[in-house]
């Protein structure tokens, strides 16, 4: 009888590149010892990576999911073009098997960092080689904490956290602190924060900076009402070479509380960002030329739409939408869920007329009253990697624990 480890080489590379590594690791490592070393192989790995354009990590219903996105066909040929989902749902399984519920997930470079719902852990997490890191705070998680994921000049690994508790007008606060994987240790920063970014709007990574849509702070002495169009609304990098936040990088539109602004990312080479007016049908996106920590260049208008015809009075929602785009067709997939909160939906819309929608389901936690706008599908651009989470420097044969 011959068995599974006894099979020609090129017989096993050709079955495990059929196999959806990234949602059947486990089982694919556990089948034997030749297949797990095969999982491992860097050269094995970079073969099946690059074939893994269009994957994205979707967060919905406090749960990540796996979803590879194709765009078929063409746009003269309407009734081809198509999305095909694959989803499947990931999970963080080295804490305990506990099956955490995710709060919120910052990608940076295939490597995921992950807020869970009770706010008592910060996880940093490799789904491709399946593992994970536990981040114990200092101070104690907030639910309007901001966290990126980045690295400097050496590629160490750090975490940013940042809270500007003006929730709390009486006693407002701001905390503005990094992680150093390497050195397994938080040290704060000097900010002097002279601008505001909403916890619900989502950052983003580029070449291991991370960028943040920030606007100006404005000055509220507990009487009269703020006019909040005529605050100033802008990019800001946080460089993590340099462990500071840059200075403020013009946007190609103005936007004012209540309109949607979403930013997302180009294989994580180029920035765009999605504008809606709060009384307009129309969607435009753009898409950066040059992006730095210092500086910004945009292009024309990417892609231009008036949802009307196709949805109606459609507005996307201000507290945390996100999208994809595909540049060589000119289309969008922007995620969104209706005005109850109970059904999610891909709204895909292009050139000359193009739209569709994709139903994603309920989701089962609509009628909790978190306080948080943690219900709103956000989803990233995803490539796997081979980049090892930064275990911090060990001391003699003390051994780190795994958590």
């Amino acid at each position: 009888m011959t068995k599974i480890s006894d099979l020609p080489q090129d017989l096993v590379e050709n079955v495990l590149s059929r196999v959806p590594l990234m949602t059947s690791m486990r089982k694919v490592r556990s089948t034997c010892k030749r297949w797990n070393t095969l999982s491992r192989d860097p050269d094995f790995a970079k073969h099946f990576v690059k074939g893994l354009s269009r994957l994205i990590i979707m967060r919905s219903q406090f749960r990540l999911w796996l979803m590879s996105v194709d765009f078929h066909g063409s746009l003269n040929h309407k009734d081809d073009l198509d999305v095909a989902p694959y989803v499947k749902e990931g999970k963080l399984t080295s804490l305990n098997n506990s099956d955490p519920e995710i709060s919120k997930v910052f990608h940076c470079n295939g490597l995921l960092l992950c807020s869970t719902k009770d706010k008592r852990r910060l996880v940093v997490w490799n789904p491709h080689l399946g593992q994970t890191r536990r981040i114990k705070p200092r101070i104690a998680f907030h639910n309007r904490d901001i966290y990126a994921l980045g690295y400097d000049v050496n590629k160490n690994q750090k975490i940013l956290r940042f809270l500007d508790d003006y929730a709390t007008f009486r006693n407002p606060y701001v905390v503005c602190e990094i992680y150093d994987l390497k050195s397994n240790s938080w040290r704060d920063l000097d900010v002097n924060a002279d601008w505001e970014m909403d916890y619900y709007h989502h950052g983003l990574s580029l070449k291991g900076s991370a960028y943040f849509f920030a606007k100006e702070k404005m000055e509220w002495d507990g009487e009269g009402e703020i006019d909040v169009t005529d605050q100033e609304t802008f990019l800001l990098c946080f460089d993590f070479k340099r462990e500071r936040f840059g200075p403020r990088l013009p946007m190609p539109f103005h936007s004012h509380a209540e309109e949607t602004v979403a930013l997302s990312s180009v294989r994580e080479e180029q920035l765009a960002v999605l504008y809606q007016g709060d009384s307009s049908c129309l969607v435009e996106i753009w898409v950066t030329n040059r992006i730095e920590p210092n500086a910004v260049s945009w292009r024309k208008v990417f892609l231009s739409v008036d949802i009307e015809p196709f949805f109606g009075l459609h507005q996307f929602d201000f507290s945390g939408g996100s999208f994809i785009i595909d540049g060589e067709q000119k289309l969008a997939l922007i995620f969104d869920k209706d005005k109850e909160y109970i059904h999610s939906t891909a709204y895909l819309i292009g050139e000359n007329g193009y739209y569709k929608t994709l139903d994603l389901g309920e989701d089962r936690y609509h009628r909790e009253k978190t306080g948080e706008y943690t219900s709103m599908p956000l989803v990233c651009s995803y490539f796997p990697t081979l980049v090892k989470i930064q275990q911090r420097a060990r001391r003699g044969k003390r051994k780190e624990r795994d958590y």
